[in-house]
C-alpha cells in the first residue's frame, strides 16, 4: 500500500506542475487582456489547488503509515504553507471587483505556491523532476 501511495503521490506532481503552468498562462492572459475573472481564471485556480490538496493528502497518508525521516518536516510545512498561499490569494482574488487586481493576485498566490514547493523539494534533497527509490516504512524512522 506503501507503494501504491508512493507512486501515486511521485506521479501527480506532474499533474500539479501542468496544472500551475495551465493558471499562470490563464492568469497571465486574463491580466493582459483585462478580462474578467471569469469562469476560465477560477477553473484554473481551483484545478491547481484542488489537485496540489490531494498532493498533500498523499502525502500525509504516507507519512501516517510510517514514511517519515528528519528532512521531511520541512517539506511538508513547505507544502502546506503553498496550498495556503495559493487557496489564500485564490479566495482573495475572487472577491475583487477589479479584474486585473484579481487576476494579478491569484497570479501571485500560483508563483508564490510554486516557489514554496521548489523549496520543499529541495528540503528533502533532490529536483522537483527527480525520481528516487521507492520508499520503506522500515529504516526511515
Amino acid at each position: 500500500m506503501l507503494n501504491t501511495l508512493f507512486q501515486a503521490h511521485s506521479g501527480l506532481r506532474y499533474l500539479v506542475l501542468l496544472a500551475a503552468v495551465a493558471a499562470v498562462v490563464v492568469l497571465a492572459w486574463g491580466l493582459a487582456s483585462r478580462q474578467p475573472f471569469g469562469k476560465p481564471a477560477r477553473i484554473a485556480v481551483a484545478a491547481f489547488t484542488g489537485l496540489l490538496d490531494l498532493q498533500i493528502v498523499l502525502g500525509l497518508l504516507m507519512v501516517g503509515m510510517g514514511l517519515f525521516y528528519p528532512s521531511l518536516m520541512g517539506h511538508m510545512t513547505m507544502m502546506l504553507l503553498a496550498a495556503v498561499a495559493a487557496h489564500g490569494l485564490g479566495v482573495l482574488a475572487r472577491k475583487q471587483s477589479d479584474p486585473r487586481r484579481a487576476h494579478s493576485m491569484a497570479l501571485i498566490g500560483v508563483a508564490l505556491a510554486l516557489l514554496l514547493i521548489v523549496l520543499g523539494i529541495g528540503a528533502i534533497g533532490r529536483g522537483g523532476l527527480e525520481g528516487r527509490a521507492t520508499p520503506s516504512a522500515e529504516g526511515t524512522r
